[in-house]
């Protein structure tokens, strides 16, 4: 049987990495300089799961205990903002970043619900700490470029794709499943509809105000 903890160690590894770079790249396309970039990488990174810890009063906070990962992300955003070829490198990272965010989004979702379920929080509780975990990352870094976060627009599913693979790892375990198959689960079934609904078109049904604006008062 694969540990847990090793498993969520893992995750979260590679989900601070990946919105790192996330970060950077939205950091490039705003015109950043060095310490834009390390900051937006940061906020990406660190965000969701900082907001987490503060909800499940986590101590000491996810980044402070890992300090390596902001060498790590220093380390990366030197060459990302001053070397041409690791810029080319970026570039083609952007053009792919719908699967970047949506590798990031799945990773950080099931990190989240495992680390709250780790607390022996509620199930409804530890699947809200999976989309905050997943989710707010990304809706701190746009408020900082100001941005409308992407999470609050009509579009793709987002917290939908994160609720529902949160459920699906929360499913998988109680089904019997050992901790890495039921993450593998979640994070499939996030990526998935992430992007097939990026490609698709698929969204939840819109507000009626989006077709129908309401008018201003007289």
């Amino acid at each position: 049987m694969v540990n847990s903890d090793l498993v969520l160690a893992a995750l979260e590894a590679a989900a601070v990495l990946i919105s790192a770079i996330a970060g950077m790249i939205v950091a490039a396309n705003k015109g950043l300089d060095l310490v834009g970039a390390v900051a937006l990488a940061c906020v990406n990174a660190f965000g969701g799961g900082t907001v987490r810890d503060l909800l499940l009063d986590n101590r000491p906070f996810y980044w402070m205990s890992h300090w390596e990962y902001l060498v790590a992300i220093v380390a990366i955003s030197v060459p990302f903002v001053y070397s041409a070829m690791a810029f080319r490198v970026a570039t083609e990272v952007h053009r792919r970043a719908a699967k970047v965010d949506a590798i990031g989004l799945s990773l950080f979702t099931i990190t989240g619900v495992g680390i709250a379920l780790g607390r022996e929080t509620p199930i409804v509780v530890a699947l809200l700490m999976g989309v905050v975990t997943g989710t707010m990352g990304g809706v701190l870094r746009d408020v900082v470029v100001n941005e409308i976060p992407d999470l609050f627009q009509p579009g793709g599913l987002y917290a939908t794709a994160s609720l529902a693979g949160a459920l699906a790892f929360v499913g998988a375990l109680g089904y019997g499943l050992h901790y890495g198959e039921a993450a593998a689960a979640g994070i499939v079934l996030i990526v998935a509809l992430r992007l097939i609904s990026l490609r698709l078109g698929m969204t939840i049904p819109a507000p009626h105000w989006i077709s129908n604006p309401p008018r201003d008062p007289p």
